[in-house]
């Protein structure tokens, strides 16, 4: 009886080792599944912030399309030369924004392949 005892003994120390192993392993899967989960989440915000910029710099661009036809409507109703209304400004605040949605949306490019 009491070798039986023994051999139980023995044989639940031995499971009890390579619980404990797996267990170890198990915790540090876990862990690395979580830091790439992490990167995955910090990742995806900053997607998701350059999308939400570029919404709001088209929406300026659109208010500044209406600003430039309002313009060109009054120098119409006015009976002016269209050509000589000042645009450059409006124009040039276009470009910026059109350069910088070219701009996130590269940064979203570089995001995504990594």
């Amino acid at each position: 009886m009491t070798k039986k005892k023994i051999d139980v003994q023995k044989e639940v120390s031995k499971i009890w080792e390579q619980t404990k192993e797996r267990l170890k392993e198990l915790g540090q899967s876990t862990m690395i599944m979580a830091q790439k989960g992490e990167k995955e989440v910090v990742r995806a915000s900053k997607v998701g912030k350059y999308q939400l910029d570029i919404v709001s710099l088209n929406l300026k661009k659109e208010n500044i399309y209406r600003q430039v036809g309002k313009k060109v409507c009054e120098a119409h109703a006015r009976k002016g030369d269209i050509q000589s209304v000042k645009l450059a400004s409006l124009f040039n605040q276009v470009d910026k924004i059109n350069n910088q949605i070219r701009s996130d949306k590269s940064k979203i490019a570089k995001l995504k392949k990594s």
